[in-house]
């Protein structure tokens, strides 16, 4: 099934992100691995994959499917999103093009542009950190880090794509709001047909998978809950040199 083209400067920025994502990815569960002083036929023993998929991955010849992204993130005592990349910053001048924010009842002329406190807690829609993963998906996370007991993202996921070929589980609890599109997920032997504003809730634990069975881009925000405290790993944000 062919891929629908991006349409629009959205679209396009998203494209691009998840073309330069896949071998990203391969940097940090290399960088991860290293840490652990991992041999790469040892962290394949722990996934259940073949050393040669890992490696495929770290050199960003592969991209992992959902199943084998949970499961690196376990054997390496990692959170999931450990593996996202951040945009590049944008320039100064894109900055200053922002509209700042203002209060009501207040003169726009004489509020200055907002800083520092926007940094902590705000995420631009063309600034988001990505992974593209295996079957025509990418995540995209809408905090601006990783948070100790709960994953926020946005799935977009191409026509005819999948977040694995078989069913898969991990811990915690999954909740789904579907934004455009149609989504098919799969929990134990039931199948849910979620389009535009249906929701919904199940245990991680249960096997699970989910597919765009159209042939249009679908979306979809997903809140996941972890079990216990997790941290993340020491600047988990920033590239190794």
């Amino acid at each position: 099934m062919s891929e629908a083209a991006p349409t629009t400067t959205t679209e396009r920025k998203r494209k691009r992100k998840g073309q330069s994502a896949a071998d990203r990815v391969g940097e940090r569960v290399a960088t991860h691995r290293k840490d652990r002083h991992l041999k790469v036929s040892e962290l394949a023993r722990m996934v259940g994959v073949s050393p040669s998929l890992i490696s495929q991955i770290e050199r960003g010849q592969s991209q992992p499917s959902v199943a084998t992204l949970f499961a690196l993130a376990e054997s390496l005592e990692v959170p999931v999103d450990a593996f996202f990349m951040k945009e590049d910053a944008p320039t100064g001048a894109q900055e200053e093009s922002k509209p700042p924010v203002v209060a009501p009842g207040a003169n726009a002329s004489s509020v200055a542009p907002a800083s520092g406190p926007q940094q902590r807690y705000v995420v631009r829609a063309d600034a988001r950190s990505a992974i593209s993963i295996e079957g025509g998906v990418l995540w995209e996370r809408l905090t601006p880090e990783t948070l100790p007991h709960v994953d926020f993202l946005e799935l977009i996921y191409q026509p005819g794509a999948e977040s694995n070929p078989e069913l898969y589980r991990h811990p915690g609890t999954e909740m789904v709001l579907v934004l455009s599109g149609r989504f098919d997920i799969y929990v134990g032997f039931e199948r849910y047909e979620l389009g535009p504003g249906d929701s919904i809730h199940f245990p991680s634990s249960f096997p699970h998978r989910y597919v765009n069975p159209t042939d249009e881009v679908s979306r979809a925000v997903t809140v996941i809950l972890h079990d216990g405290e997790r941290q993340p790993p020491p600047e988990a944000d920033q590239p190794r040199p």
